[in-house]
């Protein structure tokens, strides 16, 4: 599947709601392939390892939906909210889920992003490209006000360490080039271990947030601002002054988080006059 890997939508961070832009939002599904998709014609097998009858018109249905992966997100919603509507127990539906995943998240709707991706994870428990997107998604959205707000982290941290394994040992899918596969990869990994490092800065795990951080943005090679942000917030309340400050420095020159980074390179500033720097 071509669908790119979008980052986009209203994020909770810290109870503060952040309108930001997708981090990929631009790079329309060239340089970043999904992992898996299942293709018109491709069936997939039923528990007994046969391939299943499927009509002519539900395939038809379904390559609408595929063939309509790289364009409008809205009209991929379209189609499939009404492929799942009309074929509830089809074997294309956890594809359907998973394209409606994404599409969700690029529209601005986490909620429904999010119940998408959950019915994709029941039918498919190693979807590889969907446990990514909650990892991510979930720990954004959790504030104080968040009904079971502790179980939808821990979770999401699931999701995080069950892709972090299965990307351990994939092999790479026909049809994908080294760098193509190597990017969508580590874009997948960036995205666990930021679902890790806000569940743990959520949960005052400050250091372990840090190290969590500082590998996602390692990993993506045009970190968002909201990940600088997230990464200084997790150095000052560790009392890792100086790189707080490095960190909001990198998103304080320009850019939707202009004035929340600007506003921590103050605050750290201040704490950092009447508290004693804690070792790395």
């Amino acid at each position: 599947m071509k669908y790119v890997m979008v980052r986009a939508g209203v994020l909770a961070v810290l109870g503060l709601f952040l309108t930001v832009p997708s981090r990929a939002q631009s790079d329309q599904n060239k340089n970043n392939p999904s992992l898996e998709q299942t293709k018109p014609g491709q069936v997939p097998k039923d528990a007994a390892g046969k391939l299943p009858v499927v009509a002519k018109e539900e395939t038809a249905a379904y390559k609408a939906v595929y063939d309509a992966r790289d364009g409008e997100p809205a009209h991929v919603i379209e189609l499939g909210e009404a492929f799942a509507v009309k074929y509830p127990m089809s074997v294309y539906n956890v594809a359907v889920y998973s394209l409606l995943t994404t599409a969700y998240l690029s529209v601005n709707q986490p909620e429904k992003m999010i119940d998408a991706g959950t019915k994709a994870l029941a039918l498919n428990p190693d979807n590889i490209d969907v446990l990514p997107l909650l990892a991510w998604a979930i720990p954004r959205r959790v504030n104080a006000q968040t009904p079971n707000g502790p179980q939808l982290l821990v979770a999401a941290q699931g999701y995080a360490h069950h892709a972090i394994d299965l990307l351990g040992t994939m092999a790479k899918p026909a049809g994908i080039d080294d760098g193509a596969f190597a990017k969508a990869k580590n874009d997948k990994l960036s995205m666990c271990h930021d679902g890790l490092g806000v569940a743990d800065l959520k949960t005052g795990k400050n250091d372990d947030a840090v190290t969590e951080l500082t590998e996602a943005v390692k990993l993506n090679p045009n970190p968002d601002p909201v990940e600088y942000y997230l990464l200084g917030v997790a150095d000052e309340s560790g009392n890792h002054f100086t790189d707080a400050i490095a960190s909001f420095n990198k998103c304080a020159g320009d850019g939707p988080m202009q004035t929340q980074c600007k506003s921590g390179i103050n605050d750290t500033k201040k704490k950092a006059q009447n508290n004693v720097e804690a070792p790395k």
